[in-house]
């Protein structure tokens, strides 16, 4: 291909040079055996022969980079390296255009470590490809970066990574010339383009319960049962270590509450004891039921350092809810899936919504350092407090992680797993799908306190 005669000319090097090394002494130009005067400039791994004036039409030259050039480590090139090339017979006006762009216009789900390139339809030069010529903007917001230029590419590299789900607009303007001066066009590819990152994938949860799977309630303090009609009524099986009393009274250890004097829960189930059905079997469950507290446990605690860190923060102090009907507020009543983090503790008052958005797997996890709370409120149809589940959430799916202890109250409609290091209270009337663990954490002491209560096992009295 015929050259242009103002073109500059050009070598990219396999690695960075010295550019104390690349200069006119080592980078030359000759017509047959007439030096070609210049400048030599190093960007990049690109260096740059200017010629002080216009090349000649029809004629041949010769460029050399001598093995006076270094790189960064003093290690000269292995010999001399000599190309030739003949200018065209009239002047190169043909301008420069886009030919691809990554990612492409339009695209969605691009990776926000993702670096944005512009191919030209030929050399360019370098001096002109720059964070001045080659921009990245989020709205109005201009993102900071490098720009590099290799072959016919320029690179755009983000100081750090993209926005998740944000629209970008990338552009490369007429500033970037080719070597012989040409201001770059307009072609068939998009220029500016824009793109879309992808949605932030939110961490697989799997909170495993183990051997406590089946367990609607565990107790290593007790448990107290006040004699309200309707009778507490427990879907699912009870674990009571070491403590092992109904209202004060040993359990019959066979199964059941025994005569906790005379104010016995029933139980779809049966209560496993640290002598039922052996000496071992609770233990294992306690171990079990550990563990899972502390993989949804912050990872500085409290009360012991756990696994689960990044969790979305609550504001102090930490009141959600609304009246029932008020309009959906992001982080007061309605919540996405995923983990949300209270410094103190957290009081409900009124209802949340738990939005699975359409996925049957939305996981919904809340840590308090300190306590959770329920307000009171009166049977239905009065108002009480409420979690709604709606799109797909499940109450299997919901986990609260109580650093302190947990006070359902007065007709409360609970949704979700308590696990609390401490004791529970459930106050008259209040009902609850999801299991119930005081003294979850193996340094509680965890009492149960009901009430006229219904608690249950998703799945087992109550819906997934």
């Amino acid at each position: 291909m015929a050259v242009a005669i103002n073109a500059s000319i050009t070598a990219t090097f396999s690695e960075a040079m010295d550019p104390t090394t690349i200069s006119d002494t080592t980078f030359t130009l000759y017509d047959g055996m007439t030096p070609i005067t210049g400048m030599v400039t190093y960007v990049g791994v690109t260096a740059t022969f200017t010629t002080d004036v216009d090349l000649d039409f029809d004629t041949q030259y010769t460029a050399t980079i001598t093995s006076g050039a270094e790189d960064l480590a003093g290690n000269a090139l292995a010999a001399d390296c000599v190309w030739t090339f003949t200018t065209g017979l009239d002047v190169e006006i043909t301008p420069p255009e886009v030919v691809s762009t990554v990612p492409p216009d339009d695209a969605t789900d691009v990776p926000i470590d993702a670096l944005i390139t512009a191919t030209f339809s030929e050399a360019m030069a370098p001096a002109t490809i720059s964070t001045l010529t080659f921009t990245l903007y989020d709205g109005l917001t201009p993102i900071t970066g490098i720009v590099t230029y290799v072959g016919a590419t320029a690179t755009f590299t983000p100081d750090a990574n993209l926005d998740y789900d944000t629209e970008y607009t990338a552009t490369v303007t007429s500033g970037a010339e080719d070597l012989a001066g040409n201001p770059l066009v307009g072609g068939a590819v998009p220029n500016p383009w824009t793109f879309r990152t992808a949605a932030e994938l939110l961490p697989v949860i799997i909170v495993d319960m183990g051997l406590a799977t089946t367990f609607a309630i565990a107790a290593t303090a007790g448990v107290t049962n006040t004699i309200t009609a309707p009778i507490t009524h427990i879907n699912g099986d009870v674990v009571l270590d070491p403590v092992q009393t109904c209202n004060a009274v040993t359990v019959d250890n066979a199964g059941g509450f025994g005569l906790c004097n005379g104010m016995a829960p029933t139980i779809s189930g049966q209560v496993i004891t640290n002598l039922y059905p052996d000496t071992t079997t609770s233990a294992a469950i306690k171990a079990d039921l550990n563990a899972a507290f502390l993989s949804i446990t912050p990872l500085a605690g409290p009360p012991a350092v756990g696994s689960l860190g990044g969790g979305t923060p609550l504001a102090a102090p930490t009141t959600l809810g609304a009246v029932a009907g008020s309009p959906l507020v992001l982080g007061d009543n309605w919540f996405p899936a995923g983990v949300y983090t209270s410094t103190t503790s957290i009081l409900i008052a009124g209802d949340i919504t738990l939005d699975g958005e359409g996925d049957p797997n939305a996981i919904f996890i809340f840590q308090s350092a300190s306590t959770l709370t329920t307000g009171d409120g009166a049977p239905s149809p009065g108002a009480r407090t409420r979690i709604l589940l709606v799109n797909g959430a499940k109450a299997s799916n919901v986990w609260w992680q109580v650093a302190s202890q947990a006070t359902i109250g007065l007709y409360s409609e609970f949704q979700g797993n308590i696990l609390a290091a401490f004791s529970i209270t459930m106050a008259t009337g209040a009902t609850a799908c999801g299991r119930s663990m005081a003294g979850a954490w193996v340094g509680g002491a965890g009492a149960f306190i009901f009430d006229s209560n219904v608690v249950s096992v998703p799945g087992n009295g109550c819906p997934l």
